[in-house]
């Protein structure tokens, strides 16, 4: 094999071995120096962005293996060295190429969260935003059909350990739904909702998002925690509808995120009023003024209300979210959320 012919081949195998600290691979790092004939062997050539031996051998471990594969007449020597010139920008806990990422929660099921989120994320895309969409909800995972990705759904990787989101209505998409056959139960605990929370996160091709919201299951549970630990959040939006027990569980989730020092950018009050779909008249079924009433006792913007209707509903079943089929006042609703949300956000900047 020619010198030039095994640059390329291992040139690809680095685009395969991620880096421990900086999360991306060692072709992303541009850690290949190059080969050299050296006698009876072959020198390869390692920049690398720190001078950790540890790492080093790890890393020299993993390109061996690859190196193994190629069956080459002469052995392969591998030399570091340290070039900081490579050192990425160092991020934190963010995921890069990501602006602003969001949670959306409630203390209890039932509230139309998830609806909520989809309608939020088609109509910001619809804005021109680029956005992405995480289903948290791993018991419960519904906002693939949402968006008319229903069931077990093809996923596609780079060849990096990362996988192409599917995208829909201008919106990257990733649910655990996509993983699992329509029928199974996922019984997992506490570390494996963890793991696979990082993974959807960090494993995933986001690329250059203005927003990533994040769909979160109900209540204040281990995803919740997760999420707080592994990723800096710019901010939590809390979904409740009118009536007392909704508000009352409501509190939990604002407790929650004050806790974990989660800046709460603000309430939206979902199912405020039913619309008769015949006559159009709006009725207050489940009270009414809960979400501003609740906002103000807590010192949270009241970021607009949403009303129960059919449409809305039937969109959820067929795959278009209801804030991008037409012009409606709940299209402008959601416009008037999302203008609302942009200046929350920079206030916490």
């Amino acid at each position: 094999m020619e010198l030039q012919q095994l640059e390329s081949k291992i040139s690809d195998a680095l685009k395969k071995i991620e880096h421990p600290t900086y999360k991306q691979s060692l072709g992303e790092l541009n850690m290949l120096g190059g080969l050299e004939e050296d006698g009876d062997a072959i020198k390869l050539h390692i920049k690398t962005p720190d001078p950790d031996r540890k790492i080093q051998i790890a890393l020299e471990a993993q390109i061996r293996g690859f190196i193994t594969k190629l069956d080459l007449p002469k052995k392969v020597k591998i030399k570091f060295s340290v070039d900081e010139t490579l050192k990425p920008e160092d991020i934190g806990n963010r995921i890069r190429g990501v602006k602003n990422i969001i949670v959306i929660g409630s203390g209890k099921g039932g509230v139309g969260k998830s609806t909520v989120s989809a309608n939020l994320a088609a109509a910001m895309a619809a804005k021109g935003l680029k956005v992405g969409l995480l289903d948290a909800d791993i018991y419960g995972p519904s906002i693939g059909k949402m968006f008319g990705l229903s069931g077990k759904q093809p996923l596609f990787g780079d060849g990096q350990r990362k996988v192409e989101p599917p995208m829909a209505h201008g919106v990257k998409v990733i649910s655990f739904s996509f993983l699992l056959n329509p029928d199974q139960a996922v019984i997992w605990r506490g570390p494996m909702l963890g793991k696979a929370v990082e993974q959807f996160l960090y494993e995933i091709i986001w690329g250059e998002l203005d927003y990533l919201l994040i769909d979160l299951p109900p209540g204040t549970g281990d995803v919740q925690l997760s999420l707080a630990q592994l990723v800096d959040l710019d901010g939590a939006i809390i979904v409740t509808t009118p009536q007392n027990v909704a508000i009352q569980d409501a509190t939990r989730a604002v407790a929650m995120f004050q806790e974990v020092k989660i800046p709460i950018l603000g309430i939206i009050e979902n199912m405020s009023e039913f619309v008769c779909p015949h006559c159009g008249k709006s009725s207050h079924i489940f009270s009414k003024n809960g979400g501003p009433a609740f906002a103000a006792k807590y010192r949270v913007p009241f970021l607009g209300d949403l009303p129960l209707m059919t449409e809305i509903m039937e969109s959820g079943e067929e795959g278009t979210p209801f804030a991008i089929q037409k012009e409606s006042p709940v299209q402008k609703s959601y416009n008037e959320i999302i203008d609302r949300i942009g200046v929350e956000v920079e206030r916490y900047r």
